[in-house]
């Protein structure tokens, strides 16, 4: 039986248990707590009040369950029926109020009855100060990272944020990866982001980190999911919750890195809340300059005439400039029902200026070899704007029992000019007219629409979700170098439809999932014809949760994927910024299907948790870069990088996460991956098939030195790999430091921030195949040091808030 049959038939066992197991081999009833939370001297209903169920031991709590209140200020939590809880119900303004000793019965269920608080101005001396949000969590189908407190956060972007999650990385040149993989689909918000490659990378650094509530980690999505994404989804959440009335911070930041190279920060949002309405705007300012910098060595490998060996060596200014302004706008018609409009707008512009020196010889590198000395010099502008509307409803007929739709349509403008000059050298001298020069202009225009419907609904032990989303997607580029002009054009159309049943069974729950999916795309050259290609898939997932207790509880899960060809993938348009080597597109690319599983344990002792999660995942048509060698009319020696479609791939390893906690002074997190990949690509001319062992590690540090002061530190490194056929990537390592103290009673704060504390940004790679030999080395960024100063207003923002807008 091959790979591939045994997970469907895993997948087919775990569906057949949720749908088929006998309820009286399981069953075990829930416990309820009913109640309404209003405030103590009017009587009026809080709402989004914080209601929280915990467990408290001598040396630990631990969170079982939570919820917000509602419009009429009333709550329902589920739980065992078993032990006793500890109820805490917070508001902002409020007294906190706790409740030991409170147990949930079967059947209706306990009722509270009417909990009324006090405001803090009648009860300053008795407000109960609750622990700070744990840094993580798990949940049923992903793990939640809490990243608004962090220190190394403050004054940063939403690039930062990722960068300081477990197993998540984002390269120099913009692709962001989880567990080694570059296939990970990035949502804001719960939504597929509209921005791909550099493009969304430069979005996230011109998105302030403040603006982010949480981060998101699903390796395994259900088929309630768009399948896009190898290793699963990285969600990232942005703050919206608001308490009632107005409310609003900033954010001031500068920076300084080892070039003394200046940049800052500007952010703020403002908020407000009352009755039906909420109300949100969030502006963030970037502007900022890095200087990167490269050499590289390329020997041609000839039998039968002389090598040609060439040495370059280049260095780049960039600066770059943003604005991002996100607005919320929410509206509840009744307790039920209620709608969301939500607007993203972006601008990014960057200036590029570089220069790259050119030795060219025969034989050897030795002077009399040489054959050609020269410089090209870039010179380019970038201006990207964006635009993202989402239109939502949502009504609940009962409890479990909802339906919401969504509009959404986004569109992106990009166009970039380049002057490239190349200037010839006479006695070591650089000759001031230039030797050639060339114009290049790109122009993008990429537009997305999509209509979504999700439906829920409980029917007695199961739960059932289903929907609709369409999706409309058009690409339109053109590109004109030295007068030749050259148009791309791209249409994609999918349909698709997906249902879950879950099911619980005490301390065990089951969930399976199927997603069917058509796939249709249109693409067209220059007007040489269209080329059509179309596609049915099917998705299936499950999922086993066993939690015995608050502490302990284990995750077994499947899913298949797919991994779609992006643009920069398929697109003919040609890179001719670097003469030696150059990207090129392929349009026949075929999807990659991947077939993921997982196993995610946790246990959670009094000073912290382990979190242990093998997994397995098998790949058919992986894409991947291949790099080949060609000769221009020139005869030159140019590298071009294709992507191509090799047999197949099986990576399999475990991550391991552990948090730690010593009471309120020390805080940190540790986790550490280590996985095997071996990829069969004898299908290719040349063989690229690898055997590879690789693995990383980071920790995290966060020291409470006094009170309103914290310490937190944060270390990185990767070791060297080996690349096929014969090559090597050096080790990488990047240290982060940040001081952050509280002002104004914890309404304002000053962050000192240190990347790269060590100035370790760069990388060494070298590699050998029959034709060629190739030794790199790049080095980006620096270190840098950055100030930012942090000033909430109003009644703050409120943790666990109402939340009417679900997963979507």
């Amino acid at each position: 039986m091959d790979f591939i049959s045994r997970a469907r038939l895993l997948a087919l066992l775990l569906v057949s248990l949720a749908l088929f197991s006998a309820p009286s081999a399981w069953a075990q009833q829930t416990g309820r707590l009913t109640g309404q939370v209003v405030s103590e001297e009017s009587g009026e209903p809080l709402v989004g009040a914080t209601v929280a169920l915990w467990t408290e031991t001598a040396e630990d709590s631990t969170l079982v369950t939570g919820t917000a209140t509602g419009s009429d200020g009333g709550f329902v939590l589920e739980a065992d029926p078993g032990p006793r809880y500890v109820l805490r119900i917070s508001y902002v303004g409020f007294a906190n109020r706790r409740f030991p000793n409170t147990r949930p019965t079967t059947g209706e269920g306990t009722d509270l009855g009417t909990i009324r608080l006090a405001s803090e101005t009648t009860q300053a001396g008795e407000v109960e100060v609750m622990a700070d949000r744990p840094a993580a969590r798990m949940e049923t189908d992903r793990n939640v990272y809490n990243t608004s407190d962090q220190t190394l956060s403050a004054g940063g972007s939403a690039r930062s944020v990722l960068e300081d999650l477990p197993s998540v990385r984002i390269d120099m040149d913009g692709s962001i990866s989880f567990r080694g993989s570059e296939s990970v689909s990035l949502h804001i918000n719960g939504e597929p982001a509209s921005l791909q490659g550099q493009s969304l990378v430069s979005y996230l650094e011109s998105l302030s980190a403040d603006a982010v509530e949480r981060v998101e980690i699903i390796p395994n999505p259900s088929a309630k999911y768009d399948p896009t994404g190898m290793a699963g989804i990285i969600n990232v959440v942005l703050k919206h919750d608001l308490a009632a009335g107005w409310n609003g911070g900033m954010t001031l930041g500068t920076e300084r890195d080892a070039n003394a190279r200046w940049g800052g920060n500007a952010s703020g949002n403002v908020g407000y809340q009352s009755g039906g309405w909420r109300a949100m705007a969030t502006y963030s300012h970037r502007r900022d300059s890095e200087e990167d910098s490269d050499a590289r060595f390329l020997e041609q490998l000839n039998a039968d005439s002389p090598n040609r060996l060439t040495e370059q060596s280049g260095q780049e200014e960039e600066q770059d400039r943003s604005h991002s302004l996100n607005t919320q706008v929410e509206y509840s018609f009744s307790e039920n029902t209620s709608f969301d409009l939500e607007t993203t707008f972006s601008y990014r512009g960057d200036e590029e200026t570089g220069t790259t020196e050119y030795w060219e010889y025969r034989s050897s590198t030795t002077p009399e070899n040489r054959q050609d000395r020269y410089a090209r010099v870039t010179e380019s502008e970038n201006l990207d704007r964006s635009i993202d509307g989402r239109l939502g409803v949502d009504h609940e007929f009962g409890q479990g029992h909802t339906l919401s739709a969504q509009l959404r349509y986004d569109r992106e403008f990009e166009t970039e000019d380049g002057l490239y000059k190349v200037f010839g050298y006479e006695n070591g001298t650089r000759r001031p007219a230039p030797r050639t020069q060339e114009l290049e202009t790109l122009n993008e225009d990429e537009q997305d629409g999509s209509l979504k419907l999700d439906y829920e609904r409980s029917l007695g032990d199961f739960a059932l979700e289903t929907g609709y989303k369409g999706t409309l997607r058009r690409l339109d580029n053109d590109q004109t170098f030295e007068g030749t002009e050259t148009t791309f054009t791209f249409d994609e159309q999918i349909h698709a439809a997906y249902a879950t049943v879950n099911r619980g069974f005490g301390d065990v729950s089951l969930e399976a999932g199927l997603r069917a999916e058509t796939v249709g795309t249109a693409f067209d050259l220059s007007g040489t014809g269209t080329t059509k290609s179309s596609y049915v898939s099917l998705y299936p997932s499950a999922f086993l949760t066993y939690k015995p207790s608050p502490r302990r509880q284990a995750r077994l899960s499947y899913s298949k994927r797919v991994d779609r060809p992006n643009l920069w993938h398929i697109s003919p348009l040609e890179d001719n910024e670097d003469p030696t080597f150059r990207r090129e597109g392929n349009p026949g690319l075929d999807p990659e299907y991947i077939h993921s599983f997982e196993l995610s344990m946790t246990q959670r002792w009094g000073i912290g948790s382990v979190t242990l999660t093998p997994y397995v995942r098998h790949t058919v048509n992986e894409i991947e870069r291949v790099p080949r060698q060609e000769t221009n009319e020139n005869g030159e020696t140019v590298i071009v990088l294709r992507a191509e479609n090799l047999s197949s791939s099986t990576a399999y390893g475990t991550e391991v996460v552990g948090t730690y906690s010593i009471g309120e002074w020390l805080q940190g997190r540790l986790n550490g991956s280590v996985y095997r990949s071996v990829t069969d690509g004898s299908n290719l001319t040349t063989d690229r098939s690898q055997d590879a062992l690789l693995y990383s590690g980071r920790a995290n540090l966060r020291i409470k030195l006094r009170d309103g002061l914290q310490l937190q530190m944060s270390q990185f490194y990767r070791p060297a790999r080996e690349i096929p056929p014969q090559g090597r990537m050096d080790a990488f390592s990047s240290t982060e430091m940040g001081l952050r103290q509280q002002l104004f009673g914890g309404n304002g704060s000053l962050t000192l921030r240190v990347d790269d504390l060590f100035d370790q940004t760069q990388m060494n790679i070298w590699y050998r195949d029959e034709d060629v030999f190739q030794d790199s080395n790049f080095q980006w960024g620096r270190r840098e040091v950055s100030l930012a100063f942090q000033y909430t207003f109003g009644s703050g923002s409120q943790d666990g808030g109402r939340d009417r807008r679900r997963r979507r």
